[in-house]
C-alpha cells in the first residue's frame, strides 16, 4: 500500500485531479486514462483536466482549488505497481521549460497567487513508452491496482 493515505474526503469540487501524460505514447497515458475513467464511472464531484506537460500557467488554474491531485505515469519500480505521495512546493526549474514538475507549479502558485493548495502526487508505473494508443499489460495491471485503492480510499 503507498505511503500516504488519502486520510479526508477529497471529493469534492474544492479537488482538482490533473491527467498528466501522452495516450498515444503507450503506458504514458496512464494518467490520462485514469482521469477518463473517473469521468465516465460518475463517482466524482471533483474537476479534471488533462496535459501532455505541466507549464507555467497551470500555477494559476491550481490557485483555485483547496487540493490537487496529479496523476502521472512513471518508469521507476513501484512497490504496489503505483504510490501516492505528498507533493511539496519547491523551486527546481530546469535549463529548458519543455517540463515542468508539480513542486514547481505549487511554488509559483504560492509565489505568484498566494495561495497553498494541499498537493498530492499519484504515480502509476508503466513498462511501454512507445508510440502507440492502449497500455502495456503491466501498465494497465498497475493502473487497475491504483484505480482499486482510489475507489477505496477516495470515492
Amino acid at each position: 500500500m503507498p505511503t500516504t493515505s488519502l486520510t479526508h474526503d477529497l471529493n469534492h469540487n474544492h479537488t482538482l485531479l490533473v491527467g498528466i501524460g501522452n495516450n498515444g505514447r503507450g503506458d504514458d497515458g496512464l494518467g490520462w486514462s485514469l482521469i477518463d475513467k473517473l469521468e465516465k464511472s460518475g463517482l466524482y464531484r471533483g474537476d479534471t483536466i488533462f496535459r501532455y506537460q505541466l507549464q507555467v500557467e497551470d500555477a494559476e488554474v491550481i490557485s483555485h482549488y483547496k487540493t490537487v491531485i496529479f496523476v502521472d505515469a512513471c518508469r521507476t519500480l513501484l512497490e504496489d505497481g503505483f504510490d501516492v505521495q505528498i507533493c511539496k512546493p519547491a523551486l527546481s526549474f530546469a535549463f529548458s521549460t519543455h517540463e515542468i514538475p508539480p513542486e514547481s507549479i505549487l511554488h509559483l502558485c504560492q509565489d505568484l497567487y498566494r495561495k497553498s493548495p494541499q498537493a498530492l502526487l499519484l504515480l502509476i508505473e508503466g513498462k511501454d513508452w512507445s508510440l502507440n494508443m492502449g497500455l502495456s499489460k503491466e501498465g494497465s495491471a498497475n493502473f487497475d491496482k491504483a484505480w482499486n485503492y482510489l475507489n477505496t480510499e477516495f470515492l
